[in-house]
């Protein structure tokens, strides 16, 4: 089961590369991990995050892409996002809820970011208890924390019979939307995936979707990775349990592979990294990560 697994690593394609690390280096103020002429790898919190530049048509990018949201924690949006405009973020303007601030940015090809301050109320859910696990994991300056993964759905019972039967993932907490895009009292379910609470988030119809402009379908140009040390073992007991992969699993220098998606099409892959990876400064990441005590 999945629970045995952390979700680590979060991998954005690219149309130009220099373009998109200006953004998470300058804007962001991220620090580059391995970067050559196709990819770079960033720490956000407890998890990677991997830009992968691609030519293929078929992957839309620019326009921005409503089919997920990273939601990075931060203790003070005004003092952050205020530093994120001054360098060229383009915040748009905050939101507040009874879960606490938001507000949403976009990356040069369209992936959707939000700036996310939770309220007191908030730090009292189950949920809360997870932002300060990761905070004390962090340590001293812990910059900004990928917290969410907010993936929008259709099909609340396709869905949760899929993260739930098939992956085996177990809700932290569920509730309902607080920003009006679902009325259904528990459209929202949180799983804790480790370094990170893997959320879906239910949309109720078309007319729904497209006044809150989201999309229940999965972008082509966003996977999302759980981390493993024997993916011939997960892939065993996982296909046990239903799961379906999606083709051979690739070898290559970074690693061994095996693709899958969730109803909606969400991709998703498990990853066991090479020797050669965890021996380069994003494998000195991964393992920092995977010795924190979530």
């Amino acid at each position: 089961m999945l629970t045995k697994h952390r979700l680590m690593y979060v991998t954005l394609a690219v149309r130009d590369l220099s373009r998109s690390r200006q953004f998470y280096e300058e804007v962001l103020g991220l620090p580059a991990l391995d970067p050559d002429d196709t990819s770079v790898s960033y720490p956000l919190g407890h998890v990677v995050l991997t830009l992968i530049r691609t030519s293929d048509p078929a992957v839309p990018l620019g326009e921005r892409d409503r089919s997920l949201t990273l939601t990075l924690l931060v203790d003070d949006m005004r003092a952050v996002g205020a530093a994120m405009d001054e360098r060229g973020g383009s915040l748009r303007p905050a939101q507040t809820s009874r879960a606490g601030t938001m507000a949403d940015l976009y990356d040069p090809d369209g992936h959707w970011l939000c700036l996310y301050e939770a309220s007191e109320a908030a730090m009292s859910w189950p949920s809360g208890g997870k932002i300060r696990a990761l905070r004390r994991a962090a340590g001293d300056g812990p910059g900004l924390e990928l917290l969410y993964v907010f993936l929008y759905v259709h099909d609340l019972h396709a869905t949760e019979k899929f993260y739930q039967g098939t992956l085996g993932l177990v809700p932290l907490e569920v509730n309902t939307c607080h920003r009006g895009v679902t009325a259904v009292p528990d459209g929202v379910v949180k799983y804790d995936a480790g370094g990170v609470l893997l959320t879906t988030h239910h949309v109720g119809d078309a007319e729904h979707a497209a006044e809150h402009r989201v999309t229940v379908e999965g972008s082509a140009g966003v996977a999302l990775g759980f981390h493993t040390a024997d993916l011939d073992a997960a892939t065993t007991e996982l296909s046990s349990r239903g799961l379906a992969f999606t083709g051979e699993s690739p070898v290559s220098p970074i690693g061994v592979a095996a693709g899958f998606a969730d109803p909606g099409g969400h991709r998703y892959y498990l990853c066991q990294p090479s020797a050669e990876t965890m021996a380069r400064p994003s494998g000195a990441a991964i393992q920092r990560i995977l010795r924190a005590d979530l």
